[in-house]
């Protein structure tokens, strides 16, 4: 059976996060246009030249527990770019686009997404319309 947009690109999105540099969560993102194009994909890591915290455990959050730093608090002792802000970076094109993500953004991804002329985000979960 062939699958909807939406399924063809969180697979993307999926598919991108394999790239992601984090020991605590693996995320991919994928900005798509109107005409069903890719626009930009990103992962959640490191900026470039900078040690990762998979391949050099140099990221302080990375060497905490869930239970010691919550999924979604300060990301104050993060290295990382999230994969949503990397996709939004790459991309050309982000008036009237969709964001596809691996998982629910963080609160300051939400800030950056409303900001930016993108329309819609589906997650596995869900689909919002902004």
């Amino acid at each position: 059976m062939r699958p909807s947009w939406d399924e063809y690109f969180l697979a993307g999105a999926e598919w991108a996060s394999g790239r992601a540099d984090c020991t605590r969560a693996t995320v991919g993102a994928m900005v798509v246009n109107a005409d069903h194009e890719v626009r930009g994909t990103g992962y959640n890591g490191a900026p470039a030249g900078v040690p990762g915290c998979a391949s050099a455990g140099s990221c302080p959050r990375g060497r905490l527990s869930v239970d010691q730093c919550p999924r979604d608090s300060d990301y104050a002792n993060c290295v990382s770019d999230h994969a949503e802000r990397n996709a939004i970076r790459h991309s050309d094109e982000l008036t009237g686009c969709t964001l596809y993500v691996t998982r629910e953004p963080c609160p300051a991804c939400w800030t950056l997404i409303r900001a930016t002329g993108l329309v819609r985000v589906v997650t596995p979960a869900t689909s919002y319309e902004l």
